[in-house]
């Protein structure tokens, strides 16, 4: 039986990240989620959002680095 506070921690990581992805814009949380959540390659992104890779790059790196700051300012790691 899994430990119940390991359990519970796990939950409140999983609702602060929800809430971090939620407050990011709708590009931005559609490239991290295709990306990071879904596993698709820039190449599959740019043409799944209809953009330029280079776009998509860096979009990702805006949206990594504010769910960063976001879960930092949570207390996440």
């Amino acid at each position: 039986m899994p430990d119940p506070l390991v359990a519970l921690s796990r939950r409140r990581e999983q609702v602060l990240v929800d809430t971090a992805l939620r407050r990011l814009s709708p590009p931005m949380r559609e490239v991290i989620v295709l990306r990071e959540l879904e596993g698709l390659d820039y190449r599959d992104i740019a043409r799944i959002a209809d953009l330029p890779i280079g776009t998509v790059m860096s979009r990702l790196s805006r949206a990594r680095a504010q769910l960063k700051r976001q879960l930092s300012l949570a207390g996440l790691p």
